[in-house]
């Protein structure tokens, strides 16, 4: 009899403990198995100009993706409500700077917090980063194996709300986790970047920084901040104006094309016609030929468009 009942429990640890490995596979398969909602679907249509850029094969992945995102992600109101589209923009936010890695998942994100808007905090002699101080829209702090984001829900829906002026606080903390999947938030998104980019990425980061803090560049001011600040703040510029990107920042667009795996301004397509395009690229020393193709190809840029130019 005692022998049965030791095998009846051993059957029950042997069960629980694969519920338990298997849980986050299930609940995900449950959220693909439930389908994007119509409501959802018009939602991301009317406030995610990324999302409407896409075809109709793109936006079904995206919406997956969303849905994965949502089945993993702990999304928390302080002080205020978090509504349906509230939920999404925050997952839009996190797919649109992963869109081009299939099997992404934010693996250290703890809770994403949504409070109603900006807050104040403090100089704090504890913390490793001395410049989060002030008056913020949105954070990624650690805490024990985690991270955890806070966005002012005001701050998320007027980045949406605003497509084109390089300012989107979602996409700029996920950009900051994106970064942090190497174990560091520096900068040097070493898990996106192929390890033969890494020089050039520093030496154009580099004379970006220079010329942004010599009052030379377009680009937000804060990007000056450090160099995880510009990784985040270029990474909105990049998604939300990529041709004006293009055109003024040739090169770090080239290498944003290839961290990202992903071309936005190509997706939009030219603003100009083909010709006119062309004639962009033939200023001489604008592109390396060992660089992207600032077309958004993937190729180098000596295997293709230099070909044309």
């Amino acid at each position: 009899m005692s022998y049965f009942l030791s095998l009846a429990v051993l059957a029950a640890v042997v069960f629980g403990f694969y519920r338990y490995v298997t849980a986050d596979g299930r609940r995900r398969a449950a959220a693909l198995a439930t389908g994007f909602s119509a409501t959802g679907r018009a939602l991301l249509a009317e406030h995610a100009a990324f999302y409407r850029a896409l075809s109709n094969a793109e936006k079904e992945r995206f919406e997956q993706r969303v849905l994965l995102f949502l089945a993993d992600a702990r999304i928390t109101g302080v002080q205020t409500e978090v509504d349906e589209l509230t939920r999404l923009l925050v997952a839009a936010a996190a797919v649109i700077p992963t869109f081009g890695f299939p099997e992404w998942t934010y693996a250290h994100l703890g809770e994403v917090l949504i409070v109603p808007d900006a807050w104040v905090l403090g100089p704090d002699p504890a913390q490793g980063v001395p410049p989060l101080q002030g008056t913020l829209l949105g954070s990624v702090q650690p805490f024990q194996n985690q991270h955890y984001m806070r966005l002012s829900k005001a701050a998320l829906l007027q980045g949406f709300a605003n497509p084109q002026d390089r300012q989107n606080v979602g996409i700029h903390e996920f950009a900051h986790l994106l970064d942090e999947a190497d174990g560091v938030i520096d900068g040097v998104p070493q898990v996106a970047l192929p390890a033969h980019l890494l020089g050039p990425w520093a030496a154009v980061v580099h004379r970006e920084l220079e010329a942004l803090r010599a009052g030379k560049s377009e680009i937000n001011p804060y990007a000056g901040t450090n160099e995880a600040e510009f990784f985040a703040v270029v990474t909105e510029y990049f998604f939300e104006k990529p041709d004006q990107l293009q055109a003024h920042h040739p090169e770090l667009y080239a290498l944003l094309t290839e961290l990202f795996h992903q071309g936005p301004s190509a997706r939009r397509g030219p603003t100009a016609g083909p010709r006119q395009w062309l004639q962009k690229l033939r200023g001489p020393g604008k592109f390396g030929p060992n660089l992207p193709c600032p077309c958004g190809s993937g190729k180098l840029y000596k295997n293709c468009h230099q070909l044309a130019a």
